[in-house]
């Protein structure tokens, strides 16, 4: 099964193109800036500097001093981040509809391009971004911010006293993470609703308890994608800041070189991690859905149900025991 996966992705090319590398273009970007803005926020915070005024407040100070400066650029960089916005928030989706579409119908001998996959996915979309919406809660990812917010402006206190509801809450996402890994594929490839789609999800997890250890696998999977992400996302300002700044003590004369080399070095670190991240994204979801495709085309037998195989054999006896007593 890994193995049919890695060939399938690595003789699809447009599919980690458009469905990997270019969804994860816009969430390493985010990912980035959410460890920018938590690094500095607790270096300014009670537990490093103690400053009178927090790193948000000195955010928006300084985004108003740029708009007050610059203001023919304020509606461009408004527009543009107005796209970005929509397309961070829609397009990961919609690619993991469409990839999902495109891998499954490949599956099934159907000859399914990026284009078509895309059209697929678009009518699964709201109800796989509903989804989404209402599983991101529950995310590991989630749980970190809202536990770094508690300890950089509550104080260790409040912390310590809310650090056993964190670890249930964690180990209550890590099994309805479990519970609801198929959720998304009884949506993209059998239309049904999200909450009929997440009963259902739950019950082919339980019901087919043989292959916990196949799902324990994909999830070690997909932990090591999460980790990855977060060392190439770690990676990328460490060293902008870095060469930024040791450019800066060399070249001073020209100012406007550590700058440049750093953000190019910036740009060519978040094109490598979007690329990596798109190739593994890709991969888990063929990973998943040809276990999805696999275990749903199994025909579950109820208690009343009477197994075939078994009357055909207690005939083949019978037919044999009234031939052997014939020939007699």
């Amino acid at each position: 099964m890994i193995a049919e996966s890695w060939v399938y992705t690595q003789n699809n090319k447009s599919l980690i193109r458009w469905f990997g590398f270019f969804p994860a273009l816009f969430t390493s970007s985010v990912g980035v800036f959410y460890i920018f803005y938590q690094f500095f926020a607790f270096k300014k915070s009670w537990i490093f500097d103690n400053a009178q005024n927090s790193f948000f407040h000195d955010v928006i100070e300084l985004l108003w001093a740029f708009i007050t400066s610059h203001v023919s650029w304020t509606l461009p960089l408004v527009i543009f981040g107005i796209f970005f916005a929509l397309f961070y928030f829609l397009w990961p989706t919609l690619a993991k509809a469409g990839a999902i579409q495109m891998i499954a119908r490949n599956r099934n001998g159907q000859k399914t391009s990026v284009g078509s996959g895309l059209r697929f996915g678009i009518m699964s979309f709201l109800q796989l971004f509903e989804y989404h919406l209402i599983i991101t809660t529950f995310s590991f990812f989630s749980i970190l911010i809202e536990m770094s917010f508690v300890i950089r402006n509550l104080g260790p206190v409040i912390f310590q006293l809310l650090l056993p509801v964190f670890i249930i809450v964690i180990l209550l996402a890590l099994f309805l993470t479990l519970l609801f890994t198929f959720t998304d594929f009884f949506i993209v490839i059998d239309g049904d609703g999200v909450f009929p789609s997440m009963k259902k999800s739950a019950k082919l997890v339980i019901t087919h308890w043989k292959h916990t250890f196949l799902i324990t696998i994909l999830m070690i999977i997909i932990g090591v994608r999460i980790i990855i992400q977060a060392v190439l996302v770690f990676l990328i300002p460490a060293l902008v800041v870095l060469l930024t700044g040791y450019l800066t003590t060399v070249a001073i004369a020209y100012s406007s070189v550590p700058y440049i080399v750093g953000g190019i070095v910036g740009l060519i670190g978040l094109v490598l991690s979007a690329y990596l991240n798109g190739v593994v994204d890709v991969f888990a979801y063929t990973v998943w859905t040809f276990t999805f495709l696999d275990l749903t085309s199994q025909e579950e037998v109820s208690a009343r149900g009477v197994v075939t195989e078994m009357k055909d054999d207690i005939k083949t006896v019978e037919d044999h025991n009234y031939k052997g007593h014939k020939n007699l």
